[in-house]
């Protein structure tokens, strides 16, 4: 009872910060306009600020699996937690465009050392069996950034300035970095006593071997897992799956807020309100997309929702009615939000003992680097041939990950790995 009770603190402290770790995403496209025009730069250079975070966050997240692996997830949530905090109030005393962009992508980077960490934490505590489940219940906290996001961007724009909203956010972020250093020494004890607990003493919690050369030691040697021929069949499928998925979706979150100003005409505060729509039927399908791919299969699933991608993005060109966008928004946020969701769930899941944190880390990192040219991409064809069109092209990156899953379940790929193989 008592380990069950600490782990429910760590399990709420660590998506408290996983809360903030989305923020560094989501709060930029609610604001891609007061950007704009305070630094009177065009759309590629305001969706590269987007593109940044998300490619720092790609850089740093294979470290951070092997961070988590060396030192416990604990210490290295510490280090991420502490660096997004600073990285927030240097953006907000950012005095140009270059400098803004230059602490924005470190903010990226910082993100990801917390995340990969964050993630294997909250597998840990919920168990393989229930895998899915513990990762949507966390990412959860991620899609309530989304809805508060356009808020606040919205409130700090009209009344205050943008810059004094990542103040806030750093000043938030250090209180509980604070916070958990003082519970440190119980968030590690029940990395260790869980791993105890699974007869796996020595699993991706708190390795009992190292390698010299420090961190790019543990780098080099966690690389060893990419010579397993099923584990790097694997990978190489996950990450084409998730970050071709995700790069139709990325591009175009980014935009929505301006696309709803510009193409269809609404008020700059009405826009963000209806933004907040994708993050709500995210949160509020979260759970029951995350017991659906423990029940039927991630893939499955995400094969559903790759394909209801591809539908609504070109229907939201499309429509003109303002019932007709709610809608369409709606669904795009439950589909959307949730496909990172699966495809971390599934790679997580079948991780050999002992790389879980790396494995996903590799992953992760792989991935990313793929769906963060997603707002940069989107920005520079909006300025070629118009946003509408720039979001009609977005789906074809879906359209090739489904093609993969197909592929894949009728063998013309093999990918079977890990505990529970290939769905």
């Amino acid at each position: 009872m008592v380990l069950r009770r600490v782990a429910v603190s760590i399990f709420i402290l660590n998506a408290l910060f996983f809360f903030f770790q989305a923020l560094t995403k989501n709060v930029y496209p609610p604001l891609l306009l007061p950007i704009r025009e305070t630094f009177a730069v065009g759309h590629s250079e305001a969706g590269l600020l987007v593109t940044l975070v998300f490619l720092g966050y790609a850089l740093a997240r294979f470290p951070s699996g092997v961070m988590a692996d060396k030192w416990g997830c604990t210490r290295t949530i510490l280090w991420g937690s502490l660096g997004m905090a600073v990285s927030f109030a240097a953006v907000a005393l950012s005095p140009g465009y270059y400098s803004a962009a230059f602490f924005t992508f470190v903010l990226g980077v910082c993100s990801g050392i917390y995340v990969t960490a964050g993630y294997t934490l909250a597998v840990i505590i919920g168990g393989r069996a229930r895998a899915t489940t513990a990762t949507a219940a966390f990412e959860s906290f991620g899609v309530l950034a989304g809805i508060i996001s356009p808020l606040m961007a919205t409130v700090f724009v009209v009344y205050l300035n943008w810059p004094l909203l990542f103040a806030v956010l750093g000043m938030a972020l250090g209180l509980l970095t604070l916070l958990y250093f003082v519970k440190r020494e119980s968030s590690i004890k029940l990395e260790r006593d869980i791993a105890d607990a699974s007869g796996d003493s020595n699993n991706d919690v708190i390795p009992e071997k190292s390698h010299s050369g420090g961190i790019w030691g543990e780098i080099r040697a966690s690389m060893a897992i990419f010579s397993d021929p099923a584990v790097r069949r694997f990978i190489i499928w996950s990450t084409l799956v998730g970050g071709l998925g995700a790069i139709s979706w990325t591009g175009v979150n980014s935009f929505i807020p301006t696309f709803l100003v510009e193409e269809r005409g609404l008020s700059y505060d009405r826009a963000n309100l209806m933004y907040t729509l994708v993050a709500i039927a995210g949160l509020a399908t979260k759970i029951v997309i995350g017991r659906l791919g423990d029940r039927l299969g991630d893939t499955r699933v995400l094969a559903v929702n790759l394909f209801s991608t591809i539908i609504l993005f070109s229907l939201l060109t499309l429509v003109q009615q303002h019932w007709q966008l709610l809608i369409i928004l709606v669904f795009i946020g439950a589909a959307c939000l949730n496909t990172n969701t699966l495809i971390n769930s599934h790679v997580l899941r079948n991780m050999p003992p002992g790389y879980q944190g790396a494995g996903f880390g590799l992953f992760c990192s792989a991935y990313t680097i793929i769906y963060s040219a997603g707002p940069y991409i989107t920005g520079y064809f909006s300025e070629l041939w118009g946003l509408p069109w720039a979001i009609k092209l977005s789906p074809i990156g879906a359209a090739i990950a489904l093609l993969l899953i197909l592929l894949a379940r009728y063998s013309v790929i093999t990918v079977e790995i890990g505990v529970n193989g290939f769905e």
